[in-house]
Order: C-alpha cells, then sequence, then structure tokens
C-alpha cells in the first residue's frame, strides 16, 4: 500500500496544492506552501507544462522542503524537470496523448535519474479533459486526443488501461487555469469503474466545488491556480472537500 492509499484511509479524502515553479519566486512558493499545509492540504505538488528552469525549479523544491512538513511530489512535464530535492514524483503518462514523448519517452529517459536521486515513483495514468472553447496550456503542448465529459466510455476505457498496467492512480485533469472542472458525472462514472485512487483537478476554485467533485468520487482533489492566486481559498475549498463525506445525524 502506498503513502496515499495510508493518507486516504486515516482522511478520506485529500487535498494537495500545486505549484509551478515558474509563477513565483522559490521563496514565495516555499511561503505559499507553509500557508497551504496550515489550512490542511496533505500534499504539495511541483510543476508545470512549460516550466523550463532547472536553477528555479531546483531552489523551489528545496525551499518548500524546508517549509513543510508534508509529502513534496514533483509533477513533471519532462525528464530535465527532475530535481533531487524531492522525496516523490508522479511518473506518469499522458494516456490520451499522440506524442510517444508523454506517453514514455520522457519517462524512459528520466528513469535512471529518478534512481540515482532516491526519489519514490508513484505510476500514474494522467488523463486530460477538455471542459472549454479556449485551450488550457497542456492541450496546447501535449498533441491531445480531445476528450470531453461526453467521452465517457473512452475515458473509462483510459482508467482501466492505467489500472491493469499496475499503475498507483488515475488523474483527471482539467489543466491550469481551466474555467471549469471535470463534470461530476464523468467523475462518478470513472471512479465505479476503477479500483485505484482517482484524482481531480483544474477548475476548483471554492468549496462548493470542491465538495460537488468529491462526492461525485474523487479520493483527491488538486488546486494550482487558486492556490497561486490567493492561498486563504484554501481554507474554503478543503472544508468543502471534507464536508463531502460527512453522514447527517440519523438518531432520534
Amino acid at each position: 500500500m502506498f503513502f496515499i492509499e495510508n493518507m486516504l484511509e486515516e482522511k478520506n479524502k485529500l487535498h494537495f496544492t500545486l505549484l509551478d515553479p515558474e509563477k513565483q519566486a522559490p521563496s514565495e512558493a516555499a511561503e505559499i506552501a507553509g500557508l497551504c499545509e496550515n489550512m490542511g492540504s496533505d500534499a504539495i505538488m511541483l510543476g508545470g507544462s512549460t516550466a523550463d528552469n532547472k536553477q528555479v525549479l531546483d531552489d523551489t523544491a528545496r525551499l518548500i522542503r524546508g517549509a513543510v512538513t508534508i509529502p513534496l511530489i514533483l509533477f513533471p512535464h519532462k525528464a530535465d524537470a527532475v530535481t533531487q530535492y524531492t522525496e516523490y514524483i508522479f511518473y506518469m503518462s499522458l494516456l490520451n496523448s499522440e506524442n510517444r514523448d508523454y506517453l514514455v519517452g520522457e519517462q524512459v529517459k528520466a528513469a535512471r535519474l529518478i534512481k540515482r536521486y532516491d526519489i519514490k515513483p508513484i505510476g500514474m495514468g494522467y488523463i486530460v479533459i477538455s471542459t472549454g472553447r479556449k485551450k488550457t496550456t497542456v492541450e496546447k503542448v501535449a498533441d491531445l486526443i480531445k476528450l470531453t465529459s461526453k467521452d465517457v466510455e473512452q475515458i473509462i476505457d483510459y482508467a482501466l488501461c492505467a489500472q491493469f498496467f499496475g499503475l498507483k492512480c488515475v488523474y483527471l485533469e482539467a489543466g491550469s487555469g481551466a474555467k471549469k472542472p471535470v463534470d461530476p458525472d464523468l467523475i462518478s462514472k470513472v471512479k465505479k469503474s476503477i479500483d485505484i485512487p482517482l484524482i481531480v483537478g483544474g477548475g476548483i476554485r471554492d468549496g462548493l466545488t470542491a465538495k460537488t467533485i468529491a462526492e461525485a468520487g474523487a479520493d483527491v482533489i488538486v488546486t494550482g491556480t487558486a492556490a497561486e492566486e490567493n492561498p486563504q481559498v484554501i481554507k474554503e475549498i478543503i472544508g468543502g472537500l471534507h464536508m463531502s463525506h460527512l453522514i447527517p445525524s440519523t438518531g432520534p
């Protein structure tokens, strides 16, 4: 049982904060990470679809590790975005990309480096869902087979593929800066089809949305842009997340 499953046994639902190392100075990212931990975030993810400055990545990861006690998980877009200053890495395959690099190429390039740095890999099936007319950053760079909430059966097939490959979790991602989150009905159908943790991110900006997404079946909710723009909103989002599994009293 890997650590996310252990945390889910204890808390039932989890919140991860995603920070892009190129959207703020390393010291500011560390400050945001500390604030988010204090408000109840369970892990910090670090990465971005276009993050290319290795020194900034190293400095940000190192300062975050010193600022928090919760896990730091690298969320890289390519092999060059691997830093030794992290404990875990989402070793992910972007399943609906037509570009071999995002399916397995960059993962192959990074494998020996991950072993050298003794980073713990977490196998992930990463599926990007289009939720609006305007493309998110990952949609622009990753040569995607476009999937929307209408493509339920195809998305379930991708999620099951991830499980049968032996990956540890599935991530349904609306993309950084998405205006709308992944459709709750889609989340529910995917969750009912798989036996591994389901992570959902993108477009989650308030407590009510977090509650809806969690009730639909998300085990882990990821907040990125909202946390970077206003870290205080994390408290509301986490409150909504944990409200999702409270059982109303049925006493006399």
